[in-house]
């Protein structure tokens, strides 16, 4: 079967540095792949280096996108594999009819400290950045913010001691409202993980530990009871994904890396076969002439974007 295939760099700035305990980050940096076969039928993936999870500069990938250009099909790179399988699954398949549509909630980075009460939703913090006291009092001001039905996850990025995630679980054991910590140890500790998860009385969940292991299936055999945070970019086989999300969706929060809007529209497909709150904030860019309205809803509008309409983004890069 013959493609077209083309490949286009894609490079836009956050409106604001995002702090986690891996660094700061300023921008996203993606090599975007787009596929036409013979039928018009028209894919695209992408390949998101992402500080923390799989660093990477952009001209590493270039001579192998080349080779995918040229009709390669061969990879052996995480990134590159995920983009490919991405365009050949059935995602770009899974559109509602144009007049319907999934609503698809997402939680709200929390950046900075405003009067929630207000507002119901369900929010994620980054931890493991300050002083843990500093840190535990702030989420103690913040839970005096937000209404009784909003919901808080905690992220730490690997950056805890179990000292220290026993003091996250002494401070909040009897707040019904705190999610889940997640990712609170170093992702390849994975028995500490599991015996953790067992003891305490808060939920956890693993992030970057998944994507280390690349085998979602791994987790449901090794005695997993937490939560999952999928970020479906960084793994290797989108249908293998989509199954595993289909199957847990109860316990599996689809999230995002800050894809462009092409990885991003995928990623929100993949979020309409979970039944929990996804992790698909998109207001660490200006809505601008990169960016589709559709992805700064909330909640986000999963068969609004049309193929066409990824089209005429891609003109525009």
């Amino acid at each position: 079967m013959n493609h077209f295939r083309q490949y286009k760099i894609y490079r836009h700035k956050f409106r604001k540095h995002l702090q986690t305990a891996h660094g700061v980050w300023c921008a996203r940096e993606s090599i975007i792949l787009r596929q036409e076969d013979e039928n018009g039928i028209v894919s695209f993936g992408e390949l998101c280096p992402t500080p923390g999870f799989m660093s990477y500069q952009l001209s590493d990938f270039i001579p192998l996108v080349e080779d995918w250009k040229r009709g390669g099909v061969s990879s052996n790179h995480t990134l590159l594999s995920s983009a490919v399988s991405c365009m050949r699954s059935g995602i770009w398949n899974s559109i509602l009819p144009h007049d319907d549509h999934k609503d698809v909630f997402t939680a709200e980075l929390f950046l900075s400290n405003p009067s929630l009460k207000h507002k119901d939703t369900v929010y994620k913090m980054k931890i493991g950045i300050q002083d843990i006291e500093l840190e535990i009092e702030t989420v103690f001001e913040l839970f005096d913010s937000i209404s009784s039905k909003s919901m808080l996850r905690l992220d730490a990025n690997e950056s805890l001691t179990v000292s220290e995630v026993q003091r996250w679980n002494d401070a909040f054991r009897n707040e019904l409202r705190l999610q889940f910590l997640e990712q609170p140890l170093p992702r390849n500790d994975l028995s500490r993980l599991i015996e953790l998860d067992s003891n305490l009385d808060i939920s956890l969940a693993l992030d970057e530990s998944l994507v280390w292991k690349d085998d979602l299936d791994f987790f449901t055999t090794s005695g997993w009871n937490g939560f999952y945070v999928v970020k479906p970019t960084l793994f290797s086989d989108w249908n293998k994904t989509i199954n595993f999300i289909k199957g847990n969706s109860h316990r599996t929060i689809v999230s995002t890396v800050f894809e462009s809007p092409f990885g991003f529209e995928a990623v929100c497909r993949c979020a309409s076969f979970s039944t929990l709150t996804a992790g698909l904030d998109r207001s660490l860019f200006n809505f601008d002439k990169l960016e589709l309205s559709v992805h700064h809803h909330q909640p986000i509008e999963v068969g609004k974007v049309s193929i066409s309409m990824l089209n005429e983004l891609w003109d525009r890069l």
